[in-house]
């Protein structure tokens, strides 16, 4: 419910990180009874070599919502989705979200779903729906940002809202883009070149391999750093 797509191997690396799970046999009988059950919707095509893509159903979100930390809207299941984007950017952004779980650094993730809840029914809410508000643990205490994986460009006319969006920000203190290519970084920096807030770019692979160390550049200062110096040097207000 809080991925809205995830594969199978993605399903079985979030438990196990976080202690619900140790044995794949087990794990892989208890999601294909939730399947059976109608639970969970299986698009029976694998990812890669990730396995099935799952999401989950109205049945299942039924059961959960109760407990939950967000209300739920109905999303189609993969095939039923009219494009694939919205798949691949929801694994791959899994992808982000398990990197920081292994590093053991990561306090909390609030992802879109739970963002948009609280920006349509309080009055306490962020500017912007992003993809995940991120609390990391740092030599300096915690620091949360603001991440978007910008896996496809939006049309240009689209960021000037963004920017406004983000400069009006004031609960988040720095935001974090990852982009799959060069060009579409560099599309972003021209998108961004006005905005005075502290944002930057980097390439979602460095994210993956590097992490911390991955290097950024400012999106109006263009001067080289790493994500552990911003969280170093920046301080996120908490909320």
């Amino acid at each position: 419910m809080r991925c809205t797509f995830i594969t199978h191997r993605q399903l079985y690396d979030l438990l196990e990180l976080d202690f619900c799970t140790q044995s794949r046999s087990a794990f892989n009988n208890r999601v294909l009874r939730l399947v059976r059950n109608q639970y969970l919707i299986r698009d029976e095509t694998p990812y890669r070599s990730d396995g099935y893509v799952y999401s989950i159903s109205e049945k299942g979100a039924s059961e959960l919502i109760a407990g939950a930390s967000t209300t739920w809207d109905r999303h189609p299941g993969p095939r039923m989705d009219s494009s694939l984007k919205a798949i691949y950017h929801a694994i791959e952004l899994n992808e982000i979200h398990l990197a920081l779980k292994r590093s053991q650094r990561l306090v909390h993730w609030m992802p879109e779903t739970e963002i948009r809840s609280r920006n349509e029914l309080t009055d306490y809410g962020y500017r912007k729906d992003c993809d995940a508000l991120v609390t990391v643990r740092t030599d300096r205490g915690e620091r949360k940002f603001a991440l978007e994986y910008e896996r496809t460009p939006k049309a240009r006319r689209q960021y000037v809202q963004i920017c406004a969006d983000i400069a009006a920000e004031r609960a988040v203190n720095s935001f974090l883009y990852l982009a799959p290519n060069y060009d579409l970084l560099f599309f972003l920096g021209s998108c961004f070149a006005t905005l005075r807030r502290p944002a930057y770019l980097g390439l979602a692979g460095d994210f993956l391999d590097k992490l911390f160390d991955m290097p950024l550049h400012g999106a109006t200062q263009r001067a080289m750093t790493t994500l552990r110096d911003v969280l170093r040097d920046g301080y996120a207000p908490s909320r």
